[in-house]
Parts: C-alpha cells; sequence; structure tokens
C-alpha cells in the first residue's frame, strides 16, 4: 500500500499533485490512498477524491502512532511538505516501512517557516526524497532524485479557437513569491485584453477590488475555467514546476512566464523572459493579442505536444514504480 500523506488546508499544486499522483497508481493496479494530517473544514480535495474513488482518511481521528505503527515494510508512505515530511521521518525511527518524501517548495521562506524548512532539509537522510526542480534538489542535503511534476494528458489534441479579446490569466497562490503584484502592473500597462485572478492569499487585497481584473477566487479545480482563458502568465519570483502551467498547456492554454525553477525544461525560450525582467512579459502579451488567430493557434498546439510528450503520467510510472519498489509487473 501506498500511503500519500499531507498537511493540506486548501487546494495548490502539491494537492493537484497528489491528485494526479492517486491516479496513477490506481489506474496500474496499485493500492494508494491519501493520508491528511488533520481535518480542515470545506476542503475542496475531499470531494475531487470522492469523485475519482481516491480512499483517505484523516489522523486527526486516530493516534498518530496507532498508523504509523500498523505499517509493514511492505508499505509506502509517501510524505509531501514539510510536516507531514518530518512527523514521517519521526515515526520511521521506530517503524518498518518505506518512507518517501517530495520536496515542492521553490520559494524562499522567512520566521519560524524557514526553521521548518530547514528542518526538513537537514532531517532529510531519514527517507528517501525526491525534489521536483533542479534548484530545488540542490537545496537538498542529502540524497535526492528530480522527479518533475506531470498530469494526465488526452492523446487528442485540442483545436482551440481564441476569444476575440484575448483573455489573460494567473492562476496560484495571491503572495510575493508568485508575483501578484507583477501581475497587477502589468494589467494596467497593456490595453485590449481582458485579465482573469484565480486564487486567494495573502495579497488579496491588490485585486479585491481593481477594476481591470476579474477574481474569481479560489477554485477547487481549474478543469471547467482553461476554455475561459487564451493565456497563462506567470510571474513568479521562484517555482518548482508549477502544476497550472503543465495543467493550461495540456488544455490548449499557452503559456509565457518568468524563468525560474523548472520553466526552462517546459516552455521555449520564446516564451520566457529573466526573473529580473519580468516586465518583458507585458509586450508578449501584447504581441499575442495584436496577432491572429493562427499564430496563437501555432502556439497552443507546439506546447500541447511539449507537455503530452515529455510531462505525461505514463512517462514518470517507470521511475515512480522503481522508487516504490512495487511489483515489476505493474510497469
Amino acid at each position: 500500500m501506498v500511503y500519500l500523506l499531507v498537511d493540506s488546508s486548501g487546494f495548490g499544486g502539491i494537492e493537484s499533485h497528489i491528485q494526479q499522483l492517486a491516479k496513477l497508481i490506481l489506474l496500474r493496479d496499485g493500492a494508494v490512498e491519501v493520508v491528511f494530517i488533520r481535518r480542515y473544514p470545506n476542503h475542496p480535495q475531499y470531494s475531487l477524491l470522492q469523485q475519482q474513488n481516491i480512499p483517505f482518511r484523516f489522523l486527526s481521528d486516530s493516534h498518530f502512532g496507532s498508523f504509523f505503527g500498523s505499517l509493514s515494510a511492505n508499505d509506502v508512505v509517501h510524505a509531501h511538505g514539510y510536516k507531514a515530511s518530518i512527523l514521517a521521518r519521526l515515526h520511521r525511527l521506530l517503524g518498518a516501512y518505506r518512507l518517501i518524501t517530495s520536496f515542492h517548495a521553490g520559494e524562499s521562506v522567512s520566521g519560524k517557516l524557514a526553521f521548518y524548512e530547514w528542518l526538513n532539509r537537514y532531517s532529510s537522510f531519514l527517507s528517501f526524497n525526491l525534489a521536483v526542480s533542479q534548484r530545488i534538489q540542490k537545496s537538498i542535503p542529502f540524497r535526492s532524485q528530480l522527479l518533475r511534476n506531470f498530469i494526465f494528458t488526452s492523446p487528442q489534441i485540442l483545436y482551440r479557437q481564441r476569444h476575440r479579446t484575448l483573455q489573460v490569466g494567473f492562476v496560484g497562490r495571491l503572495s510575493n513569491e508568485k508575483g501578484i503584484d507583477r501581475f497587477v502592473e502589468i494589467c494596467g500597462s497593456v490595453h485590449d485584453c481582458h485579465f482573469h485572478v484565480f486564487g486567494d492569499g495573502e495579497q488579496s487585497a491588490m485585486v479585491a477590488d481593481n477594476p481591470e481584473i476579474l477574481w474569481h477566487g479560489s477554485v477547487s479545480s481549474m478543469e471547467t475555467y482553461w476554455s475561459q482563458l487564451d493565456l497563462l502568465v506567470i510571474t513568479s519570483r521562484a517555482e518548482g514546476l508549477p502544476m497550472a502551467a503543465l495543467e493550461a498547456m495540456a488544455n490548449g492554454v499557452p503559456v509565457i512566464s518568468t524563468n525560474v525553477g523548472e520553466m526552462a525544461s517546459l516552455l521555449p525560450s520564446s516564451c520566457l523572459v529573466e526573473e529580473s525582467q519580468w516586465q518583458q512579459l507585458a509586450p508578449m502579451i501584447a504581441r499575442l493579442a495584436k496577432a491572429d488567430n493562427t499564430v496563437w493557434q501555432q502556439l497552443s498546439l507546439q506546447l500541447q505536444v511539449q507537455v503530452k510528450s515529455h510531462f505525461s503520467a505514463e512517462s514518470r510510472w517507470p521511475q515512480l514504480a522503481e522508487v516504490y519498489k512495487l511489483n515489476k509487473t505493474m510497469v
């Protein structure tokens, strides 16, 4: 059994990754369960897991020790995020299960959170570690392996038409590291576009009353919204490999981004700007807004092929099966 352990109060990149990971294990006839450290009210992932028949439980419903103590050497705990990883390593000192931890966070942190991230990294000698980007991998002082994010993709190519007025989106946490302030500034400098923001966070005041932005708030899934967008803009100061970018591309939505994290492995150079030159995203948006549908559609098709060829769930399975030490007949 593979247990995907997480402390999660909302839906973001980690939660999306867990959703894809659980689906992949089930597709390969593996046994999987998502284990939440605590139950949070109105968490959107609970209903998403139910819809896909992915089992889950809450450790807050029972004693932590009883869960970890019941595991055997054939079980795998795959922890995501610093809280889950540190907790799983502590219990692993007395347990027999195989422990995998994933490092997702690419941004710099401060205060108490910085201490916990330091503890997460320097206790990683107690686990087998995966990192979603090379930059994150370099920050782990002990053994680790690169496992880039992935997504389930349809074998069919989508031949979409862009909207008459370019619909430009920001998807993610409204925070400094995600660069929502940059996106807001770009909105004020580019005309003849409609701007959308999907997400919530500590800097939500920047978009709440902005007449140039349609703020959708936090949504449980972008699946029904991708068709409303023609372009995803990533203005981040730091990243790993954002699931939003993979999802957008798989749904035929072109992406332009600052060159952070693993974005250079995902996007062609024509869709990237240096992080310090993020203002150059504005003229890129303006050019796409003026371009005809043929130019936009070519970019849409190019990026669909890229994500289907190199970032699909199936392409990641051999590596995951080896990491989990699952039966070779499942590979």
